[in-house]
């Protein structure tokens, strides 16, 4: 068309073209199956009362809708094609889904090749933690390196919190100075006793100045708590106060009580030692012939003491009777069951048997035979302590020197020269040197007194 004229020469109708009239749509009721006029657009429906009302006419729109479309016609689409359009959706999705995995992938890989050793690094330590946790379990189930999936940090805060230590129970606080009172002597807590629990050693001396002993235990670093009992000047007395059975259990029991009183919660006994110098062996004597064996004996120290009389029709002149309690001692110590340690000098008492006869003859009797005894080579080292300060004046104080030793098992008999009153004083006052370091080590090796019970 060209201007005004048609293809055929004729003058165009130039004349608007006229709208349509509108389509009116007939629906079937789906309840009644009669057809319902819908309402034009712009006015409300009919109400189904008003709709089947004979001579009812809708009322006409308030105003004109030009322009509006007419309605058409609708249906629900069938199952079949409602499958179809999942199915559509479905494969768009993930068609979608891989083109980004795709182009992700392909981006990362690129950025991956461009980026220096040291920035990929830091890189990877900027994973989550919640992700790098989950890659450290997950090769750990499969014994796969954790430390080359995961940071040390990230693991730090994956690890189940470590239970609290257990409460540490502080030693008890005992009193050190001072002395307590008991049946026949007195108890120190010396400066080295420090018992980590409610057990404790002890050591049990007889005769001698209070204030030595102490002080001798110190200075050889025993742990454990000290008694000394003082009865008399000759072995009689400890002989006669210890005949009765029951004191030497009751002496214990004192030494419980005083100890609970120097700050020792609930005492109990682990070990004993008997100590004794000159006349104390006495009380030795009778607490291992009538002890009840109820407390732990281990170890038994006699410093220049142990005498008896003699019986000329004995093979060795001494009386077997007296000597008999010691006797079994040397023999358990023979076997190693407790440590016997005997130091004497050369004192001839004439009347009755010396402490250096008496060793030799529990020798025998703890090997069962004769023992040749060895010339002694070390001598122990000289102690000066405040303790024996005016006991002896310095002129007259004497050093150990040793002449001979034997051992069996650990029945230990050392001899020491001298034969005065001064050579006899000297075990009393160096036993911090001779006796008590076997019984420090034996003790030390015995683990400490709390972890038992």
């Amino acid at each position: 068309m060209k201007g005004n004229v048609r293809a055929d020469g004729s003058p165009a109708d130039l004349s608007p073209t006229p709208t349509p009239p509108p389509v009116t749509v007939i629906q079937a009721c789906p309840d009644r199956g009669l057809p319902l006029d819908l309402p034009p657009l712009g006015m409300a429906p009919a109400s189904e009362e008003q709709a089947f009302l004979p001579g009812f006419a809708p009322p006409t729109p308030p105003f004109p809708m030009a322009g509006a479309g007419p309605y058409g016609s609708w249906s629900a689409p069938s199952p079949d094609e409602r499958r179809a359009r999942v199915w559509r959706a479905l494969g768009a999705f993930v068609l979608a889904a891989a083109t980004v995995i795709v182009v992700v992938a392909a981006a990362a890989r690129g950025i991956a090749a461009r980026m220096p050793i040291a920035s990929a690094e830091a890189f990877r330590a900027m994973t989550p933690v919640n992700r790098a946790s989950l890659l450290a379990l997950r090769s750990s189930r499969e014994d796969a390196g954790v430390s080359a999936a995961v940071a040390p940090e990230g693991l730090a805060r994956l690890q189940p919190p470590a239970p609290p230590p257990a409460p540490v129970t502080p030693p008890p606080a005992i009193r050190h100075e001072g002395y307590a009172s008991i049946r026949g002597g007195v108890l120190f807590t010396p400066d080295t006793f420090r018992p980590a629990g409610s057990s404790y050693d002890l050591l049990l001396h007889f005769h001698g100045n209070t204030q030595l002993v102490r002080e001798s235990a110190e200075v050889a670093g025993l742990n454990a708590a000290v008694a000394v009992i003082n009865l008399g000047i000759g072995s009689g007395a400890y002989e006669d106060f210890y005949a009765t059975p029951g004191v030497y259990e009751s002496l214990l029991a004192d030494i419980d009580r005083a100890l609970a009183q120097r700050g020792l919660p609930t005492p109990r006994l682990r070990r004993v030692a008997l100590s004794s110098w000159s006349a104390g062996y006495g009380a030795v004597a009778k607490i291992l012939e009538l002890r009840r064996g109820a407390e732990p004996l281990d170890a038994i120290l006699v410093t220049d003491g142990i005498h008896c009389g003699f019986v000329p029709e004995q093979p060795s002149g001494l009386n077997p009777l007296q000597l008999a309690s010691f006797a079994r001692a040397a023999q358990l110590a023979a076997s190693e069951e407790l440590l016997f340690t005997i130091t004497h000098s050369e004192i001839d008492p004439i009347a009755y048997a010396s402490s250096s006869a008496t060793a030799s003859y529990l020798l025998d009797a703890a090997a069962g035979r004769h023992v040749e005894r060895s010339p002694a080579s070390d001598a122990p080292p000289h102690l000066r302590l405040r303790a024996a300060e005016g006991a002896v004046s310095k002129k007259l104080e004497k050093q150990m020197i040793p002449t001979t030793e034997a051992s069996v098992g650990e029945l230990h008999v050392r001899g020491f020269r001298g034969n005065t009153p001064e050579h006899h004083m000297a075990h009393l006052l160096q036993m911090a040197s001779t006796v008590l370091p076997e019984l420090v080590e034996r003790w030390r090796e015995g683990g400490d007194p709390s972890s038992e019970r």
